[in-house]
């Protein structure tokens, strides 16, 4: 890794995912998130970091990790940041440590966007015989039945069939689902589960736990570890994946940001 003072004072600008990798501790975040093309350039002040991220979309994101006055001046950094992730655009999406967000909102114009919280685990959970009832499914063959099933029960859902996840199901009697869980990868190749869903008509009966508890115990058992999202506003989701030794290792608030460079 190499580094260089940057025009902003007390900022440093590193190249590089193993020295990212170290200023962060090897933290779980950066370890499946960021790739070698992501980490070609990023920021440092004191022990917090700002790094590019992109999951699905093309363009590129920036995160702000770490202790609080290192990442209040990153923030105040955005405009050196954006000149290098984003110069041809007006706003770019930038996610900071939630309790940080006024400080973004007081120095910016920004946009609405979303809280959310990654976990990561790398202990499988006690295997439990429900565990049987998780199948995989035919999310192409089913697409439609799938999407239905994911608007009318869990319609925040961010993962749709079809884009190349794998897609598991706990089927009532009759073959009609029950519950739905897609598992797709991170960027640096971690397994993730997302759009799990329950019907609501089922809900109180572990059929959430089912699922997340048999594809983490796949997951962690296949590739040693497994990832996945949620929106902060989901207190059971929270509860569930705690009670199944996942870490809440970040909280973040997402919200595109107007700079002025």
């Amino acid at each position: 890794m190499s580094s260089h003072r940057s025009a902003t004072a007390d900022v440093v600008t590193g190249h590089g995912l193993s020295g990212l990798l170290a200023a962060t501790g090897d933290h779980p975040f950066v370890r499946w998130e960021v790739t070698p093309d992501l980490a070609d350039t990023w920021w440092r002040a004191d022990d917090a970091v700002a790094f590019q991220r992109s999951r699905k979309a093309i363009r590129r994101t920036v995160n702000i990790l770490g202790g609080d006055d290192g990442a209040t001046r990153l923030i105040d950094a955005l405009p050196l940041i954006a000149a290098t992730v984003a110069p041809e655009r007006k706003a770019f999406p930038v996610s900071v440590p939630q309790h940080l967000e006024p400080r973004l909102r007081e120095r910016y114009r920004i946009m609405e966007g979303g809280d959310w919280e990654w976990f990561h685990t790398t202990v499988t959970p006690p295997a439990d015989a429900s565990h049987d009832l998780v199948r995989p499914l035919d999310d192409v063959a089913r697409a439609e039945e799938v999407s239905a099933f994911l608007a009318a029960h869990s319609p925040t859902a961010d993962t749709e069939p079809g884009t190349g996840e794998r897609w598991f199901a706990v089927e009532s009697p009759d073959g009609s689902l029950a519950a739905v869980a897609a598992w797709g990868t991170t960027r640096a190749g971690a397994p993730h589960l997302s759009s799990v869903a329950v019907d609501t008509t089922l809900r109180g009966r572990g059929l959430g736990r089912t699922v997340v508890a048999a594809l983490t115990r796949m997951a962690v058992t296949e590739a040693g570890v497994c990832t996945l999202g949620m929106y902060s506003h989901n207190d059971v989701a929270r509860g569930l994946y705690l009670s199944l030794g996942y870490a809440d290792v970040a909280a973040w608030a997402s919200r595109p940001v107007l700079v002025t460079r």
